[in-house]
């Protein structure tokens, strides 16, 4: 037995009382719950159902069967009798909900059981709109003027399914319409200035058949469903990763080693027009594939002011690369060999560069759990790349975001570290780290957390406004879903904004690709 309030409070529900009948009616979505003080009967939509104990009272609070409420609002049960405890493991909204009828600054894409859904939070009241319907939709990311979603999106709902197609949809979910024939390979980029979609397919064909091109989306600027896509570089050149240049007039492209060429990093401009930034070793030998040399450059992530470009330099072998792999930076002023920076998981979204191009936050640590022994670090580009370790002991970090305004300060995620995938911590479907918040850390150092919540939720994806005056973030109730929230940085109420955001946990608990992807509106 379960006091019938804090229960339905922790599935999400709402209970309302009377205490003329003694009855407690508990609702969430289109579930209704009627259960009656002395009663072994309850009422489940409209549906009479017997009870294994009557409801009951213990002082002035409602008691009742914990198993039957849970399981009638769709949440799984499950108890130790070596702990003599029971977890309740709640599950997500059928769709997204507004809990926030008032404005506020910022589109929002988000995911729900495979669906893609946006919100305009600058239309009070607006409702999300669903885009996707079955399958599995990814989101990567709005166009630099807010017009145009770019995502994934597969008829399958299998778990690292590889049938991804590319699409765009205008910001009001109108107008979707695929880019390309073929299936989508690697990670397609909006340029920083126009609304035009780097992005490399792989062979219709079944199986992984990666075409190694680079092509160029140009969505028209009228906001119409029409598309010109472009051929920059063409199939088997060997393309492997790009990333947009600041100024959106050219891409670093890296091209991995192989018997007829060594590892490259070119730059390549809207034309094809390639010139060399970095030549890393030798091609392979003739009939030889060493797993150990370096064979890819990916994550690659340029400074604003374009002189640097950070990467992860990934060798031959896919479980050495799980693991960890070398963290580097090139100077393009400079003639000197890239400077290194320690291992760490090749996320590109792991590094940040400040807005005035001086340091660059990563973080640095070895094993592919992301919720043990990752720690943030600082590069200083203006101490020669100075080194600075900002970790806490017994702490595991993710996600650095700079702010935009002046002193340039940093968020992150921040949690005890928690070795879920060795079964010690009693998983069964918890947050991965429990207890994480976003934490900020200033110009000279200083760290706290902006954000608070109960020890079972985990905080991810800090999103802070241009003008710094509202961070949004997404607060998990259990590893695969929950809902976006926000609050002023410097203080103030946290407001729930959307509830049923859900989505994968990802490789060994990354996070990508993210749940939501929010633009925000000036």
């Amino acid at each position: 037995m379960a006091p019938a309030r804090s229960l339905a409070a922790a599935l999400q529900a709402h209970v309302d009382w009377d205490s003329a009948t003694g009855t407690a009616t508990v609702t969430k979505g289109s579930d209704t719950i009627q259960l009656v003080y002395g009663s072994g009967e309850a009422i489940k939509n409209s549906r009479r159902v017997t009870l294994d104990v009557p409801v009951q009272m213990a002082g002035d609070r409602l008691m009742v069967p914990l198993r039957f409420v849970s399981e009638a609002l769709h949440a799984s049960v499950q108890y130790s009798l070596l702990n003599d405890t029971v977890t309740v493991i709640s599950s997500p909204p059928e769709k997204p909900v507004l809990e926030y009828n008032s404005s506020f600054p910022a589109r929002v894409a988000l995911t729900n059981n495979g669906d893609l859904w946006l919100v305009d939070g600058t239309k009070p009241g607006s409702g999300p709109v669903q885009v996707t319907r079955g399958g599995t939709a990814e989101i990567e990311g709005w166009s630099p003027d807010g017009r145009w979603l770019m995502y994934r999106y597969s008829e399958s709902s299998k778990d690292y399914d590889d049938t991804y197609y590319l699409w765009a949809v205008k910001a009001d979910g109108t107008g979707a319409f695929q880019i390309d024939p073929k299936r989508v390979h690697g990670t397609p980029a909006w340029s920083p200035k126009t609304n035009i979609i780097a992005y490399s397919t792989q062979s219709s064909k079944e199986g992984y058949e990666p075409d190694g091109n680079l092509k160029l989306a140009f969505l028209d600027g009228t906001d119409n469903e029409k598309t010109t896509t472009s051929l920059l570089l063409p199939d088997n050149s060997g393309v492997d990763c790009f990333s947009w240049a600041p100024d959106g007039k050219s891409l670093a492209v890296s091209i991995p080693r192989s018997q007829k060429q060594p590892l490259l990093i070119n730059r390549v401009d809207l034309n094809g027009e390639s010139a060399n930034l970095l030549t890393d070793g030798q091609p392979y030998p003739a009939g030889e594939y060493q797993y150990l040399l370096n064979r890819s450059a990916t994550g690659l992530k340029w400074s604003p002011d374009g002189r640097y470009l950070a990467y992860y330099m990934e060798p031959g072998s896919a479980s050495m690369t799980a693991d960890g792999v070398n963290i580097q930076v090139l100077d393009l002023k400079q003639t000197e060999p890239p400077l290194e920076l320690g291992s760490g998981l090749g996320y590109a979204q792991w590094l940040a560069w400040s807005p005035d191009s001086t340091r660059l936050a990563y973080i640095r640590g070895y094993g592919r759990d992301a919720a043990v022994d990752k720690r943030l670090y600082i590069a200083d580009m203006q101490a020669g790349g100075k080194i600075i370790d900002c970790g806490g002991a017994g702490q595991v970090d993710s996600q650095p975001v700079w702010s935009l305004t002046k002193p340039y300060g940093l968020l992150f995620c921040r949690g005890k570290e928690n070795n879920w995938m060795s079964g010690t911590s009693n998983f069964q479907g918890k947050v991965l780290v429990p207890g994480q918040r976003i934490w900020s850390m200033t110009a000279d150092g200083e760290k706290k957390s902006l954000t608070s919540g109960q020890a079972d939720t985990a905080d991810y994806a800090p999103r802070l406004s241009p003008d710094g005056s509202n961070l949004f973030y997404l607060r998990l109730q259990r590893y695969d879903n929950g809902s976006l929230y926000y609050k002023p940085p410097a203080g103030g109420r946290e407001v729930e904004l959307i509830r049923g955001i859900t989505g994968s946990p990802g490789f060994y608990g990354s996070y990508y690709p993210e749940m939501l992807c929010i633009y925000m509106v000036r």
